[in-house]
């Protein structure tokens, strides 16, 4: 049987709680080799990596990188750019949870560098390798010209109420490049840039809280057509996702880090529905596809999602701007 490629992750937060049981299991494409955290997370890394049987754990990031071929990092959005650059240098390939880094010139230099070391370096974004996301690509020709597109990412957080009240986490703080745009809006800009590209000008219109934006309505203007995307933490909605063509009309009615299933309305009144990703975590088809680009070498696909991330960090970085919302990275 062929062996798997050493994956080390490097975090021990939700989105590691939630993705570690299929990572570590049978079915995925990596041998989850190693697990980092910091030492006050150290407990909570053996408890993991003990249920998982993950055969090592460490809190020396240097000392993961000896023992793995790819790193996963999984940290607050402000330390991406420092540990990716590390793994990089040290010519490891690199799996960055979604936003790639704070800003775009981050984002450029991350890429540029991951070009320059002939490793590679992808963004941990799930709806870019669903295949309900395919079959979007593939239906937008039979809506016609599109005039409108409308997204809407919006959950009350569980964090929310204790941000309220002072306690302050990572996602809800300025000084780690938290808030609605970075955590949520990003899978709505991905999932536009994605199909449409860069796009002419934004604005982002947010409701701030202490220095971070709590909710916003981001507009994007296209030639020919305008985008909206909405993202909230301090509210909930349900997810909706259409995009409107002289043609007729595609909706989802669920987020787009799932990019659940989808109906194609046609203006003579016929529907097609459509579900793909078959009931897999949704991490899956991503992980898949970066393991086979990684053994395949497959620089052009890397290349390519590599230019969709520049892209989604630069309306993420002019977003900001617009809304006056600064991190530290900014200076």
């Amino acid at each position: 049987m062929e062996q798997k490629m050493k994956l080390g992750i490097l975090g021990t937060g939700m989105i590691v709680k939630e993705f570690l049981p299929w990572l570590a299991g049978a079915d995925s494409p990596f041998q989850v080799q190693a697990l980092c955290s910091t030492q006050r997370s150290a407990p909570l890394a053996a408890e993991l990596c003990a249920r998982y049987h993950v055969p090592q754990c460490t809190t020396n990031y240097l000392e993961l990188l000896q023992w793995v071929d790819v790193v996963y990092l999984a940290v607050p959005n402000l330390q991406h750019t420092r540990y990716a650059k590390v793994a990089l240098e040290a010519g490891k390939h690199v799996i960055v949870e979604k936003p790639m880094a704070p800003t775009a010139a981050q984002t450029e230099e991350l890429a540029a560098l991951s070009r320059h070391k002939r490793v590679f370096l992808f963004e941990a974004l799930t709806t870019q390798y669903l295949e309900n996301y395919h079959k979007i690509r593939e239906l937008l020709p039979r809506i016609g010209t599109v005039k409108l597109v409308q997204c809407n990412f919006s959950q009350y957080s569980s964090r929310y109420d204790a941000f309220c009240a002072g306690q302050v986490a990572p996602s809800f703080d300025p000084n780690c490049a938290g808030g609605a745009l970075m955590d949520l809006n990003v899978y709505n800009i991905s999932y536009i840039v994605g199909l449409f590209g860069e796009p002419n000008r934004v604005n982002y219109a947010a409701n701030i809280d202490h220095g971070i934006d709590t909710s916003g309505i981001l507009t994007m203007d296209y030639s020919g057509f305008k985008a909206v995307s909405m993202a909230a933490k301090d509210c909930g909605a349900p997810a909706r996702y259409v995009i409107q063509g002289t043609k007729g009309y595609l909706l989802q009615k669920s987020t787009a880090n799932y990019c659940g299933g989808l109906t194609l309305h046609l203006n003579d009144g016929k529907e097609e529905h459509y579900n793909l990703n078959g009931g897999r975590p949704r991490l899956a088809a991503e992980f898949e596809a970066f393991a086979r680009a990684i053994e395949g070498g497959d620089q052009e696909l890397c290349s390519r999602m590599l230019d969709t991330s520049i892209a989604v960090s630069r309306v993420l970085t002019a977003a900001r701007r617009s809304a006056g919302i600064r991190f530290p990275c900014d200076q």
